[in-house]
């Protein structure tokens, strides 16, 4: 059984075993400084950090952001050990169905093929590449910012200003 829990205090059980996920997951350049993701967990509240547990084991993390008019997709993962196991899809059934309005995710833009794969993998769960010609801003204003593609669920006439918003609220407001 799958299951999606919000986690509001990183010094619960989950946290730390979830960090090591996250620095496998991501490469450094498209994650947070850990310390500053534990603040968030504790103080924004609109960002979700939602452990992932699959039959009671925990399976991976999923952080979204709830910006009301829409949602920003920030990270999903899994562990290695439990994938094919068709959790990322259930998550992403789950936010289908449970945050009504517009999904906006960035992914690695698809000239490889792991990126690729990741690409289909979100074309196959509902969303389309809408922006080829994005720049993921520097989490932490000293690493470099990235180019990406931004994915959403549904086209959207305000998705410039959606993406503005993100990279304001997102990026911008908690570099240091």
């Amino acid at each position: 059984m799958f299951e999606l829990i919000r986690l509001k205090n990183s010094s619960d059980e989950a946290f730390n075993p979830l960090m090591d996920l996250y620095t496998e997951a991501f490469p450094e350049e498209e994650r947070r400084i850990i310390s500053d993701l534990a603040t968030l967990v504790e103080q924004e509240s609109r960002m979700h950090f939602n452990v992932i547990r699959f039959d009671g084991e925990l399976a991976g993390l999923c952080i979204y952001w709830n910006f009301g008019e829409f949602f920003y997709l920030e990270h999903l993962a899994v562990y290695a050990h439990l994938r094919n196991k068709k959790i990322g899809q259930q998550v992403l059934n789950w936010l289908e169905e449970n945050l009504q309005g517009l999904r906006i995710l960035e992914a690695e833009p698809a000239d490889e093929e792991m990126a690729i794969r990741r690409v289909n993998y979100y074309k196959r769960n509902g969303y389309e590449v809408r922006k080829t010609d994005y720049i993921q801003p520097s989490y932490d204003g000293v690493r470099n910012p990235i180019p990406l593609w931004v994915m959403t669920s549904a086209e959207s006439e305000s998705l410039d200003a959606y993406i503005e918003t993100i990279k304001n609220e997102v990026y911008y407001k908690n570099q240091k």
